[in-house]
C-alpha cells in the first residue's frame, strides 16, 4: 500500500511503475485484443477469451479514470483510489505519468457505446446477476474495444516519459 498524495494521484517506486507499464498494462490489453480472434462465439456465455476481455477492458477504464453510473448509466469520472487510511493498492493513469482521460473529449456516441460496456461488464462478467438486460454482446464489445485502445495510446502520448514499450 502506498499513500495517496492527492485524488487520483498515488506515486509509485520506479520499479512498480516499470512492471505496470512493460507487463500489467500490455497484458490487459492483450486480453482486450483477444476479444477479436476469429474463434470468438457471439456470445459471451461460451467464452472466456470474450470475459477476459470485458474485464480487462473495464480495468483499463477505470484506470483512465472513466466510470459508469449506476443510477443514470451515464459516464462519470472515476478518479479515486479505493483507500485504507489514506493508503492504496489501486493504480491509476497519473499513478504511472499518464492521464486521466477528459470526458468532455468524447463525443455522445462514444459515451453511450463506453456506458453500456462498462454497465455490462459489471451486470455479465464482474457480478453475478441475471435478468439484468446488460446488452453487452460481441457487436458492443466490438464497438467499445477500439475506443479503449485508442483512449489508452492517447494518454500515454500525451506524457513521453509514461511512454511505455506496448505502444510503439
Amino acid at each position: 500500500m502506498r499513500p495517496i498524495k492527492q485524488l487520483g494521484f498515488a506515486p509509485m517506486s520506479e520499479i512498480n511503475r516499470e512492471v505496470m507499464l512493460n507487463e500489467h498494462i500490455p497484458y490487459r490489453l492483450s486480453l482486450l485484443r483477444d476479444g477479436f480472434l476469429p474463434w470468438v462465439p457471439p456470445c459471451q456465455h461460451t467464452n472466456q477469451a470474450f470475459e477476459a476481455g470485458v474485464l480487462s477492458g473495464r480495468i483499463l477504464l477505470s484506470f483512465l479514470g472513466i466510470g459508469c453510473d449506476r443510477k443514470t448509466g451515464t459516464l462519470k469520472e472515476d478518479h479515486s483510489h479505493d483507500a485504507i487510511d489514506k493508503k492504496t493498492d489501486d493504480v491509476k493513469a497519473p499513478d504511472v505519468g499518464a492521464a486521466f482521460v477528459d470526458l468532455g473529449n468524447l463525443s455522445s456516441v462514444e459515451k453511450n457505446i463506453l456506458a453500456t460496456f462498462i454497465r455490462g461488464a459489471h451486470k455479465a462478467c464482474a457480478h453475478f446477476t441475471i435478468e439484468s438486460d446488460h446488452k453487452l454482446d460481441l457487436p458492443a464489445y466490438k464497438q467499445a474495444a477500439p475506443i479503449i485502445f485508442r483512449l489508452m495510446h492517447d494518454q500515454f502520448r500525451k506524457n513521453a516519459q509514461a511512454w511505455p514499450k506496448w505502444t510503439n
